[in-house]
């Protein structure tokens, strides 16, 4: 007898082939048969509804809350089953003794020095769903290197090279860069090239935050394939974009870049969220890189200086113009009340010129506070999900304690279907389950997902196409969606109706199994 069998579904298998009325028969966490007219004591009807793959984030941060909120409820609710973690050159693992990792990582938990000392720590514990991480460069470089904006002696290149096999060892699906974030933005090209050698030889990924995802996007773009070129390494460009409105449209370049790379017989993907703001730290977005090589304490000292702010205004300025109306607070320790609320607003309430209050915000907020920065257009966002090589993502991780975040952590995925799919006609329905499914399962060697197929594991989504739709927003963020039925992990149901029943089937996994 079957643990559970899904009836009278319209399969859409995640290949990009048409849907096809059938029944999935599941047991044993693995699908078992496909056909028609199978019975079961435990069904699920799904007359009206699609069965697909379970969605595969494929640019995730959820690596941050797999000890301290394992159940991963915001992925599970919005149809998630496995999330690829560790991007942006951010992981868990490893760090140095006594030092914060970046963004807050480690600071409620043990430190781990080396990613195999964390997949040791986490192999056995149940989560929502599955998680499989890349290795971070500038969690490596800041174990070895700290803060400094130097090159690597020949002595700490091998330290990080030998991190780095570490991770690759024990269960790194690659290595990520985060370009613009300290202290991964002060490598040169050739310690790019000379790590992900390194991956290449165990077969692994890169992904890349490139270093400008603006005004110097097309040049960014051009050094991440040189490395690819260089190496012959498969690369993933994360979060694809161009922002601020005098860069709108270069994302036609850069596909067509990546679309020349592909010719040549270079296997490179993007991914993108499927909103017009991005989220990220208020540090980074106005503080310039070379000011940034300190830790939080340092940033406090920097941020406290008249002159100082003086001079970061007017770098800002310089590039950006003097407008900072287009950012929203979305974390804020120091003034929580702010949560929510645009900069221009804030510095109205205050009295303040907005680059004083920004000072003053990082300053009584130890410099941990985040942002939505409204700064692309729809025109791009849609080009990008129409590429054939394009994947979707959250770039989230788990709402935790947080009470206004980027509304991608509860609603990217019912969103890319609700607005890309149903209203914009971008893209078949087909082809968006594709996106989220069979391709980050190719892309990232899960080959038993991503696919509904006789033999593979039961991570299955089944929901409206009709209906499914995103509802969390900026200003209320933790609506769940609507339309998404059931969620299944590992053959148990995670989710019913967008509400995380508690079920425990998922864990972490090791990348080249």
């Amino acid at each position: 007898m079957y643990d559970l069998v899904i009836k009278n579904g319209t399969i859409i298998d995640g290949t990009g082939s048409p849907g096809y009325v059938a029944d999935v028969a599941v047991s044993g966490g693995k699908i078992v048969r496909i056909s028609k007219g199978i019975d079961g004591e435990r069904v699920i009807d799904a007359k009206g509804l699609i069965v697909s793959p379970g969605f595969i984030d494929s640019h995730s941060h959820a690596d941050d809350a797999m000890f301290e909120y394992p159940d991963m409820i915001e992925k599970t609710e919005q149809g998630i089953t496995t999330s690829i973690a560790g991007q942006c050159g951010i992981s868990l693992a490893p760090a140095a003794e006594g030092m914060n990792i970046v963004n807050g990582f480690g600071n409620s938990r043990d430190i781990f020095s080396s990613f195999g000392e964390m997949a040791r720590a986490v192999r056995s514990l149940p989560m929502g769903a599955n998680i499989m991480s890349f290795v971070g460069h500038g969690s490596i470089r800041k174990a070895v290197i700290g803060y400094d904006n130097r090159k690597p002696t020949e002595d700490e290149m091998s330290a990080m090279k030998a991190l780095l096999c570490d991770a690759m060892e024990n269960g790194a699906v690659g290595l990520s860069f985060g370009l613009v974030y300290t202290p991964s933005c002060y490598a040169d090209i050739n310690e790019l090239i000379e790590l992900a050698r390194v991956v290449k030889s165990y077969n692994g990924v890169i992904s890349a935050h490139i270093r400008s995802e603006a005004f110097a996007l097309v040049e960014a773009v051009e050094e991440l394939l040189e490395v690819v070129k260089t190496v012959g390494v498969k690369a993933v460009l994360s979060h694809h974009k161009a922002m601020y409105k005098s860069n709108w449209g270069k994302v036609g370049r850069t596909l067509k870049m990546i679309d020349e790379a592909v010719n040549e017989g270079y296997d490179v993907y993007c991914d993108v969220y499927p909103y017009t703001a991005s989220h990220t730290t208020l540090v980074s977005t106005v503080i310039p890189p070379e000011m940034r090589a300190m830790d939080s304490s340092g940033i406090i000292g920097l941020v406290s200086d008249r002159a100082m702010r003086r001079r970061i205004k007017e770098k800002y300025t310089e590039i950006y113009g003097p407008d900072l109306g287009y950012i929203q607070i979305a974390h804020c320790p120091g003034y929580p009340a702010y949560d929510g609320l645009m900069l221009d607003e804030i510095a109205k309430q205050r009295g303040q010129d907005p680059f004083d209050a920004v000072f003053d915000i990082i300053r009584d907020s130890q410099g941990d506070v985040y942002i939505c920065k409204f700064v692309m257009c729809e025109e791009d966002v849609e080009a990008v999900i129409k590429h054939d090589r394009a994947m979707i993502c959250t770039d989230s991780s788990v709402v935790k304690d947080e009470a206004v975040y980027h509304p991608r952590l509860r609603g990217s995925f019912p969103r890319a279907f609700r607005r890309y799919v149903r209203e914009r006609k971008a893209v078949s329905l087909e082809e968006m389950v594709r996106k989220c499914t069979s391709m980050p399962a190719s892309v990232y060697g899960l080959s038993s997902k991503g696919v509904l197929k006789e033999g593979y594991d039961a991570d299955i989504c089944i929901f409206d196409a009709d209906r499914i739709t995103d509802k969390a927003d900026y200003s209320d963020c933790r609506q769940r969606c609507e339309g998404l039925e059931y969620v299944i992990v590992g053959g148990g149901i995670a989710a019913q109706n967008a509400v995380y029943t508690g079920s425990k089937n998922g864990g972490f996994i090791k990348g080249h199994q």
